[in-house]
This record gives structure tokens, sequence and C-alpha cells, in this order.
């Protein structure tokens, strides 16, 4: 044992021998170890004077509160009220005696508790930000100040180097140079991100909790300033419950910084902030995303982006009718029918008989998914593409109430059927159309010509490519719901051009009109005698034929059911005198449905979205020929055009196609029986109501 304690203390011995000899290097040592870490700690207290020494003045000319950030447009309904903000959801500009003195409160006590205290930059924060990753082990605390905060909003990107923190640095010295603490916090109050493209508090306002930030509770105040570091990841929309408890933290903060009381801390937690169901706001977004595009559009110049800055857009929507049309699409593809026949989406188009859109579904969910079915799925209209085989039809001299036989056609091999197999004999045009005969329709357009049906679609609007086959009577092509809705309307509005349009008027930010719709005089497309005979035709199909489901009763309507090969697709597209609404129902990946046809889903859509949009007008009837009135062809030939307008004999001077109306000759009538079919249908062909009506294309 002796030994060992020797042998220790010789060990001591000499190790103090070592230090006395190497005690120059050790102080040596000990100098860069202080060295290294204060005079890090002295440059970072100096640096704030240095930089405020050195930054030069901040440009006011410029403006901050839109600096750097996504243009935000702002959308007036058809009556000029706010509808809603696309792009950056900036809300409202507030001043901070605008709000609740515990709002920047919140964000003072969770981001700078020294914003007063420092002139830019926190060494004492950051600091303390060091000494709480280190204890973390990991990133859980920034350092950074408000005024550093703003200056990145306003001047630099994200990205984490170096040099992006000395200028961040660099800018938050000319933030503090040129502007008070009250307009540096102002601003910043009115540009910080909270997720969901709400810039600003009173943007986020609106879009979590429906309010101005005016407006906000404390336990709202509160949320919105959890949201600063991670506003994807701590949205209240994605974990409500998470997001009440980091509420409660920040409250617990505003409390050891005498913000706030424990009463009110209290109160707060016991009261705590919910968020607005967004489903009738977000189904506007189908409606706004479409309305932006085409403000971007209009305000351009030569291609280009339109000046930077706010733009405020003046649109056709109506907000109440847009509501019904969602609530309509969203209960219609949950009920039991439609999940029983496996139909998932719908799509709505609204618009007047002159082109504006005032109401777009685009699909049921804008949360899941932002595909506007309306505008960007191309789907196969089946029979509800049957009208402008009839349109040409009708130019070309026949009127509705000849007659054709119901008979099996054969082209190359391809062999079209009714729907169900039915068989109808001898039938009028008008009730072929009515009851959706495919076999009547196919020999029509050979009749006439495909080359003729598709030059009468591409005139009332349909922009897609139609390809000139024997199957493209029974609506093979793919057409988009707007291009089908407006050229509806080329019918609703008697036979004039009608380009659809959502934006009236798009004004900048500083009061300037970038783009005004101008009227112009309409350009007649089909002529109006012939346009009454087809609104007459389409009035039987709702009257008596496969969209009887769609009959409003007390006043009159038109329109067309269509239903693809296999249920693919399943169509109404329909108008009053007052308005044109065209309803898909379907698939995303075009799975088939279990027998829905147009007159069934689709129908129930349309009629409900119709009573709601003809509520409180006047009942008008349509301009179309009545049952008995065929054109008198002795006459037509005697006076050269038939007494027309001179917009009639325009149109018919003008479009190679009508040039047959003066060559007409003596066709078939059934009068009697044309009539009969015409007014009442027979026993066998009057669909029962809720039933699928007969007639629609399976092909």
């Amino acid at each position: 044992m002796g030994r060992i304690w020797d042998g220790f203390l010789r060990g001591v011995d000499a190790f103090g021998g070592w230090i006395i000899a190497h005690n120059k290097l050790l102080l040596k040592i000990g100098v860069w170890a202080v060295g290294l870490i204060t005079v890090p700690l002295l440059g970072l207290f100096i640096l704030p004077s240095f930089l405020a020494l050195i930054a030069p003045p901040l440009d006011l000319k410029q403006d901050l509160y839109a600096l750097n950030r996504p243009v935000a447009f702002t959308f007036l309904d058809a009556k000029g009220a706010v509808v809603g903000r696309r792009g950056a959801s900036v809300g409202d500009r507030l001043s901070l005696s605008e709000m609740p003195v515990y709002l920047p409160a919140a964000f003072i006590a969770m981001e700078d508790r020294r914003f007063y205290d420092h002139h830019g930059v926190d060494p004492r924060g950051i600091l303390r930000a060091m000494a709480a990753n280190l204890r973390a082990r990991h990133t859980v605390a920034g350092g950074s100040t408000i005024t550093e905060q703003t200056a990145k909003i306003l001047f630099t990107n994200q990205e984490r180097t170096f040099t992006r923190r000395l200028k961040t640095e660099m800018d938050a010295a000319v933030l503090e140079k040129s502007l008070s603490k009250k307009q540096i916090l102002e601003l910043y109050l009115n540009r910080i991100y909270l997720g969901s493209a709400a810039y600003g508090v009173d943007g986020a306002a609106r879009v979590y909790f429906g309010k101005s930030a005016r407006e906000l509770t404390l336990g709202e105040a509160a949320m919105l300033a959890t949201l600063t570091r991670a506003p994807s990841v701590f949205s209240p929309r994605r974990d409500l419950a998470a997001a009440q408890q980091r509420a409660d933290v920040v409250l617990a903060t505003m409390v050891e910084t005498g913000a706030i009381t424990t009463a009110e801390a209290k109160d707060a937690h016991d009261h705590p902030a919910k968020v607005i169901d967004r489903a009738a706001v977000d189904a506007r977004n189908y409606y706004l995303d479409a309305a932006r595009d085409e403000a971007l559009r209009l305000a351009s110049s030569n291609g280009q982006r339109p000046l930077s800055g706010d733009m405020t857009v003046h649109t056709t929507l109506e907000p109440k009718l847009q509501e019904t049309a969602r609530k309509t699409a969203r209960d219609v593809i949950a009920s039991k029918q439609a999940v029983k026949a496996n139909v998932h989406e719908a799509a709505v188009v609204v618009m007047k008989p002159d082109g504006a859109v005032v109401a777009m579904i685009g699909g049921t969910d804008y949360t899941e998914s932002t595909f506007n079915r309306a505008i960007q799925a191309h789907r196969q209209p089946g029979s509800a593409f049957k009208p402008f085989v009839y349109l040409a039809a009708l130019e070309s001299g026949l009127t509705p109430w000849e007659t054709r036989e119901d008979q099996p056609v054969w082209i190359n091999g391809w062999a079209p059927t009714n729907f169900g197999g039915r068989s109808y004999g001898t039938i009028t045009l008008a009730d072929a159309m009515a009851h959706s005969v495919n076999t009547i329709a196919v020999q029509v357009a050979q009749e006439v010509g495909i080359d003729a049906v598709v030059e009468a679609a591409k005139r009332c609007g349909i922009t897609s490519k139609l390809v000139p086959n024997a199957s493209l009577a029974l609506g093979t092509s793919e057409v988009t719901p707007l291009e089908l809705t407006s050229a509806y309307a080329v019918f609703a509005s008697g036979g004039l051009k009608v380009t659809p349009f959502l934006v009236t008027e798009v004004d900048g930010a500083d009061g300037r009109i970038l783009y005004q719709r101008k009227t112009r005089e309409p350009e007649r497309v089909v002529a109006s005698h012939v346009n009454r005979d087809l609104t007459a035709m389409l009035f039987g199909v709702v009257s008596h034929g496969t969209g009887f489901s769609a009959n409003l009763y007390d006043r009159e309507a038109a329109g067309k059911t269509g239903t693809t090969q296999d249920y693919h697709d399943a169509w109404f597209v329909g108008f009053t005198a007052d308005y044109v609404t065209g309803v898909w129902v379907g698939n995303d990946d075009s799975a088939p449905m279990k027998g829905v046809t147009g007159g069934t889903l689709p129908a129930t859509i349309w009629k409900t979205v119709m009573k709601a949009a003809e509520k409180d007008l006047p009942a008008r009837g349509l301009d179309r020929s009545p049952p008995e009135e065929a054109i008198d062809e002795d006459q037509l030939l005697s006076s050269g055009t038939g007494g027309l307008s001179a917009d009639d004999e325009a149109a018919i001077n003008n479009t190679p196609h009508l040039e047959q109306q003066e060559q007409r000759q003596e066709k078939k009538k059934n009068p009697v029986g044309g009539f009969l079919n015409w007014l009442f249908g027979s026993d066998d062909e009057k669909p029962p109501k809720n039933a699928s009506p007969p007639g629609e294309n399976g092909q």
C-alpha cells in the first residue's frame, strides 16, 4: 500500500514540474481561448452600433406593404361586394391603433421580447437562442428580431447562409435607421406570412376565423402568433387541438412578459379559438382561380404580366347561386343513390345568355382537389351534342316536324343502337330529339354531312377538336363543361355569338383601370327562325322527353340530356330565358357509373340550381316556334328570304351552310301525328317521374 501511495506522489510531483516548465504555453492557450470567446461577443454587441453608422437610408417611395410579395387579388361580385381574395390574402392594412392591444403583444412575446430595447440586432437574443439550441442539441430557436424578420420578408430570400445573415442584419439596420419602432411593427404584422396564402394578421384572421383582425379575441390572437415559424405544419386546419395547446404556450409567455394577467390567460384558455368552415369559401376558389387567370390575361400587355402591384377584379359572380350550386352538387354526389351508382365528381357552370358566368363549381371538394373540371376536364358529351346535329339539319332546310324512320344503321361496320334497344318507328325530328333517338341522329348527320355538323358546333363556340366521323353525332369527341354550356347559350340568346366571361374590370393598386369590358354589337351566328325551331325541339326534351325530370313547371325551359357509352359521363345542359346551366357528373378516372343517365343525377342538380336562379324572377317564355307552326315553303321560296330580318339575311349570306335555304323543296310531313306527339308524347314515351327516361345515348 505504501508503495502505491509513493508512486502517486511522485506522479503528482512530475505533473507539477511539467506545468511549471510549460506555463508560458498554457498561458498562451488560455489567452487564445478567452480571445476566441470574448472577441466575437464584443463584436456581437458592437455590431448593431456599427451597422447603424454605415447603413444607407431606406427608399420610402416604394410600397413596403407590397414589396417582394405575390400579387394580391381582391374579387368583387356582380354587385360590387368583396367575395374573396386569391394570390396573397392580405386583408386590410391595419395600424397598431386598429388592432386589439394583445395582438401585437402576442407576437412580441413569442418573437422578440426586447423589440423596443434593441437597434435591429439583439445580441442577448442570439446568445439565448444559442443556449437553447445547445441544450436541445438541435435548432429550437432562431434569435432573429422582429426587425430582422421584417427585413428578410422585404429584401431577402429564405435561404440559410452566412452571407444572407449578414445582409439581413444590414437591412435590419436600414429599417431601424429610417422607420420608427411603431412603423416597423406595423409593417411586420401586415406582412408576416401565416399560412394558407395569408399575409398579415388581417388576412390570416379572415382566412382562419372569418373576421377582421380588429375583432380577434385573445385566444385567436395567440393562435396566430404560433404560426410564424412553421405556418403549414402548425396550421389549425391540420390539427386544431394541437394549435390550441400551442396557443396556451403563447398565453403563458404573455403572462411572463406582463402583457396580460393570469385571469385573462385563463379566460382565453377556457374559450379557445376555433377555425371557420371554409367549404363554401373554398368552393368559390374554383371560380376565383379562373377569374384570376382571366384577369391576368386581360390586364396583360403583349403577353407580358401587368405592372406589379395588387389588383381589384370585378367579376360576374352571384354568391348565393354559387353556394346553391356547391351545396347541391355536394349533396347529390354524397347521396345514397350516387354512392350506390359509383359517382364521385360533378361540375356545374351557370351563366347568363350573354356569356356572363355567374357560378362555377369545378368539383365537390376544393380542399381535396383544385382541378377545375368545369374548364379543364375534357369529357364526351354523348347525346348532349345532338343539338348541333339538328342545328345543321335545320340550316340545311329540314324542319322539326319532318319524319324519319327509326331503322338499323350500318356505317363501315358500326351499327348504333338506341338506349335500351328501343325502336320508335316513324318519328318526327322533334320527337327524335326529345327522346334522344340515336339512329335518327346518325341518319340526319349523314344526310347533312358531318362537316356541316362540325361547322355548326364550332360556330356555336365549341373549341375542342372534333373528329369528323359518323359517331360524332352521338357526342364521341370530348369537350369541357364550360364549352358546352356557352354553346347552348347561343340558343338561349336567340342565335347570337356568346363568349363566356367572368371579369368585367381590373383595377390596379393605384386606382388605374387596367382592363374594362366593352359592350359590343352581338354577332348573329344562327338565323333567328332556325334558332326558334331548335329551341322548340329542346323544349320538347324537357316537356315530355328524356329531360322531363328537369321540368320547372312554372316556367319554360329547354335542354338536352347526355349519357356516354357504359355510363362514363352523364350531362344535362339547359336554359331558361334568364340563365344557362350545364351539369356533368362522373369520375376522374372515367370509371363507369351504374345506370346514371343525364336525366337522373345531372337533371336533379340542374333543376335545383335553376329553381334558385329563377327565384323571384318573373316567368318568361322561350323564344320558340309553336308546335303546329311549320314554315310555308312556297312563301319562303317566293319571297327569297321568307321575311327574315336583316340579321338573318346577313347570317344566311355570310354562312355557307345556310345557302341551301334558298333551294328548299317540299318535305314529307305528318302534321297531326307530329303535333300530338310533340304536345303530349305517346303513353310509352313519356317517362315516369324519378325513372330513367328512355332514349339516352348508349353509344
